[in-house]
């Protein structure tokens, strides 16, 4: 071998990646993954506590809310304090991952009861500000942003803790939730020696909107929560379950482009069953609003009271009903006695002789 032969070298600095584990690592560190890390955790902790979530809302699913409630701040603490890049990534991933988990918690809380379109643009506008938030360049901006999500957040989840601790869900706990919610907020910057006023503006704002909204009755009395509602004909008690008949939906009836149809004989009462979901130990005064859509808009002809004694495990079923009722847009709405709208049941009303009833085809509805 001629003098000054040898293995060939690459360039100074580049090396191939060592077996699987070191292409894993290598993807791991590149620019995409890095910017899309944060977003994804986002949506992991999102999906994870809507699996826990979503399946029943009980103490343990609670606790690990409020746990990333608590993991939050020391997010916060972790990124305005460390200097090692490591700790730095690693506070940010679990911020944004307690943070989406939050995020789901409030959606399911909230969503689960039919017709809050209030709580829905809210909830929208939050997750708006946090894509925003994956996108922004500034890091105070961002840094601002996050801890504004935060407060809204806490306020929100607060509003459905009080009175589910309480078991009530009179006006008192949802005004004293605001106010705690403020004061964690506020206590937890204090206590992390956070400076400046900005971040404080959307805890703030957002609570003193919700104290407006609520004695309008467009805020929902969470944690009564509507589960369903059923409407048509043949009201009976079966098997555990209340049911009633009614015609196959067609395709716009189920994708929510066309109110239902109710078909009925002369004479032949109209029944609407509604679920309710409620804490134990909740009591709290209800009523089915029935309500016709006129030249006017929508106006009241009957109101009828229910009352709740107690939550219990599979929640509180009713109904009402209505004979003679005229053909129309009808509205059936659920919600505090002379208060905010739990969810409501609308259909339409059509009349039709005895022998086009008889030769319906009706299929039973349960709840």
């Amino acid at each position: 071998m001629n003098e000054g032969e040898g293995n060939p070298q690459g360039p100074v600095g580049a090396s191939a990646p060592a077996g699987p584990l070191g292409v894993v690592r290598q993807a791991l560190q590149s620019d995409a993954v890095q910017r899309w890390a944060p977003m994804s955790l986002f949506v992991g902790g999102f999906g994870i506590d809507a699996w826990t979530l979503g399946r029943e809302v009980d103490l343990r699913a609670l606790a690990l809310v409020c746990v990333y409630v608590l993991l939050i701040p020391v997010c916060f603490a972790v990124l305005g304090r460390a200097t090692h890049d490591k700790v730095l990534k690693g506070a940010s991933l679990a911020l944004h991952f307690a943070l989406g988990a939050l995020f789901s918690a409030l959606v399911v809380l909230y969503f689960r009861s039919a017709g809050q379109l209030i709580t829905m643009l809210i909830v929208m506008v939050l997750f708006g500000f946090m894509v925003w938030n994956e996108f922004s360049s500034r890091a105070r901006q961002q840094f601002e942003l996050l801890w504004g999500i935060y407060g809204v957040s806490a306020v929100m989840l607060l509003n459905f803790l009080l009175p589910y601790a309480l078991g009530s869900v009179r006006a008192l706990w949802f005004y004293l939730s605001l106010v705690l919610g403020m004061g964690w907020v506020l206590g937890a910057r204090r206590m992390l020696g956070a400076r400046g006023w900005r971040t404080l503006v959307p805890t703030v704002s957002f609570a003193l909107v919700l104290a407006v909204l609520y004695p309008l009755g467009l805020i929902p009395p969470v944690p009564l929560v509507q589960e369903g509602a059923v409407v048509g004909l043949n009201f009976e008690k079966t098997r555990g379950s209340y049911q009633v008949l009614g015609e196959r939906p067609t395709l716009l009836e189920r994708v929510g482009l066309r109110e239902r149809v109710v078909s009925r004989a002369e004479g032949e009462p109209v029944t609407v069953v509604v679920a309710v979901s409620a804490p134990s130990r909740a009591t709290a005064n209800l009523e089915h609003r029935w309500r016709r859509r006129t030249e006017e808009g929508w106006v009241t002809t009957d109101r009828i009271p229910i009352t709740i004694y107690g939550g219990r495990d599979e929640g509180w079923r009713f109904y009402s009903r209505k004979k003679n009722i005229p053909d129309g847009l009808w509205r059936v709405e659920t919600a505090l006695k002379g208060g905010a709208v739990l969810g409501y049941e609308t259909f339409e009303v059509r009349a039709i002789s005895e022998e086009e009833r008889a030769a319906l085809e009706l299929l039973p509805r349960a709840l």
